[in-house]
């Protein structure tokens, strides 16, 4: 299945979606906070990062919601093991939850592009994970380095 671009709307708020893990990056990189919250930089990747691939999850319930009827367990199943994986991998010290977050990320890419190839999830989809993810693996590898 050929890959296509995807709809403007989701690529900028991707692009966008990616900015919390750069200036979080650049903040531990640098130990400096650039964030308005009480937390640092490391706490902000780890906070985000956790919302992000919880919130790609439910992308996954979507796509599954309209799996034909023999795909849709798989679907559901394969798409719940990402925030679950969160629950119970994303704990510990600050560099164990950015070690599972290095891992969950590519691992959530593999049920990504599970999905596409099942044609559950749109042609464009992996055109937006596949730059996205690699961003996000780049700065968690930066910020874990700074620790």
């Amino acid at each position: 299945m050929a890959l296509a671009l995807p709809p403007r709307t989701p690529l900028a708020l991707a692009t966008l979606g990616t900015a919390p893990f750069v200036i979080a990056a650049i903040g531990a990189a640098t130990d400096t906070v650039f964030t308005p919250f009480p937390y640092s930089s490391v706490e902000t990747i780890i906070h985000f990062g956790i919302i992000v691939l919880s919130f790609l999850t439910g992308i996954l319930w979507g796509f599954a919601s309209h799996s034909p009827k023999g795909q849709s367990s798989y679907a559901y199943i394969t798409g719940a093991i990402p925030v679950l994986y969160v629950f119970f991998a994303v704990v510990g010290t600050d560099a164990d939850k950015l070690e599972a977050l290095m891992f969950g990320f590519p691992a959530l890419l593999t049920i990504d592009t599970s999905f596409q190839h099942s044609r559950l999830a749109p042609r464009w989809w992996l055109t937006l994970r596949i730059p996205t993810t690699l961003v996000i693996i780049a700065c968690l590898s930066v910020t874990r380095l700074s620790i």
